[in-house]
């Protein structure tokens, strides 16, 4: 793979699409509101904050940003120089997918818990496997990068549920995507010799 190649940026692009069609998607709908709903709200019309626009921005970033993102992790797995970059690698796959998924099955549907609750653990684990990837290489900034970005992520659903989850689902669930989608988008540069 020549550097100078658009292909690992297709991480980054993955995390654009996927963060943009879901904020997007909380401007038009006519009723979302951070203190009250959560952002599956967004991908059914059985809901006051989901419409027919919302569902197709929701369900269809996440779907089309977790394709995109698949694109970036084969070129992860292929350029990986040990057992436990290639592990970060199947990580990152896996929690690709079960984002993919959370659209795939709609709030309402029976896999819809399982598979949302699984993408944001598999977000911390991901993050922790790559913050021990980037130690074993002897990178130690990186490697403190991911690991602090994985346990933000863990801790912010400690504190919503601790707290009596006092705002709507949807506040942990952007943060942890945030979180998510900045850390695809600088391994994805790195890999691509941007940063």
């Amino acid at each position: 793979m020549r550097s100078h190649s658009h292909q690992p940026l297709t991480g980054a692009f993955a995390a654009v699409v996927t963060i943009g069609c879901t904020l997007l998607a909380t401007l038009v709908s006519p009723s979302f509101a951070w203190q009250e709903n959560a952002l599956s709200n967004l991908g059914v019309t059985a809901t006051d904050a989901g419409t027919t626009v919302t569902v197709v921005l929701f369900n269809g970033g996440l779907i089309l940003g977790g394709v995109l993102g698949l694109v970036f992790t084969w070129l992860l797995y292929r350029t990986a120089t040990g057992h436990l970059s290639r592990f970060v690698a199947v990580s990152l796959s896996l929690t690709l997918v079960l984002m993919a998924l959370v659209g795939v099955f709609p709030q309402g549907t029976a896999p819809h818990f399982p598979v949302a609750s699984g993408f944001y653990l598999m977000i911390t684990i991901s993050l922790w496997v790559d913050a021990l990837a980037w130690r074993s290489a002897g990178n130690g900034e990186w490697a403190i990068r991911s690991g602090l970005a994985g346990t933000a992520n863990i801790l912010t659903w400690i504190v919503w549920v601790a707290t009596g989850a006092p705002w709507g689902l949807a506040v942990p669930e952007i943060i942890g995507a945030v979180i998510f989608a900045t850390w695809v988008t600088l391994r994805s540069l790195r890999v691509a010799g941007r940063v």
